[in-house]
C-alpha cells in the first residue's frame, strides 16, 4: 500500500477561497470607486437607457427643421456637434485669464429664429464631471443665446448643450480649448 499524501484537494480549496476572495474584491472596489454619471443628455442613466430610441428621433427632426451654432468671438459661426472628438473637432482656442462666453444661435430653414427656443448649458472635462460649470439657461439678447461668464482652469472642456424648441429637445456639445 502506498502512502503517498496528495495536496490537491487543499490546492483547488485554497484556489477557490482566493477566488471568492478576489470577487468580493472587485465588487467592494466597484461600488466603492463607481464612475460618476456624465449627464450626457442632462438626465439620469438609467432614463436615457429606456428612452434613448425617442431622444435620437427627436434629435434627428430638430436637426432636419433647425440649423444649431456657436458664435464665436469675433462673430463667425459654426455649426455645433451632437459628440465633439478631441481629434476631429475644432476647439475654441481661450487663454486662461479670459472669461468664456458661450453664444449659440438657432434658425430655422427659412433663416428665423425660433420664439419657443430654450438654450441650457453645463461645460465639463472630458474624463470627469467633478469639475462641472453650470451655466443654467442662457439669456436671449438680438436672437443670440448667451451665458454668463465664467472662468475656466487650463485644459480641455466641452459644452454640453441642451435646446429645447416646442417640447422637444436636442443635445449638442462644443469642444473648448484653455490654454496660457
Amino acid at each position: 500500500m502506498d502512502n503517498k499524501k496528495t495536496f490537491w484537494p487543499i490546492g483547488i480549496a485554497l484556489f477557490l477561497i482566493i477566488m471568492v476572495c478576489m470577487i468580493i474584491l472587485t465588487v467592494y472596489i466597484s461600488i466603492k470607486y463607481s464612475p460618476e454619471d456624465d449627464n450626457a443628455y442632462f438626465s439620469t442613466r438609467q432614463i436615457v437607457d429606456k428612452d434613448i430610441n425617442d431622444i435620437l428621433l427627436t434629435q434627428n427632426q430638430l436637426e432636419k427643421e433647425y440649423k444649431f451654432y456657436y458664435i464665436d468671438s469675433v462673430g463667425a459661426s459654426h455649426e455645433l456637434e451632437r459628440k465633439v472628438n478631441k481629434k476631429t473637432s475644432i476647439p475654441i482656442d481661450i487663454n486662461t485669464n479670459e472669461p468664456f462666453i458661450l453664444n449659440i444661435k438657432i434658425t430655422d430653414n427659412n433663416g428665423k429664429n425660433p420664439d419657443s427656443a430654450k438654450v441650457e448649458s453645463i461645460i465639463t472635462r472630458f474624463a470627469v464631471s467633478k469639475f462641472d460649470k453650470n451655466l443654467g439657461e442662457l439669456l436671449k439678447s438680438d436672437d443670440i443665446f448667451k451665458s454668463n461668464e465664467v472662468m475656466l482652469e487650463k485644459g480641455e472642456w466641452k459644452a454640453r448643450i441642451k435646446i429645447t424648441i416646442d417640447n422637444k429637445n436636442a443635445f449638442f456639445e462644443q469642444y473648448i480649448k484653455v490654454e496660457e
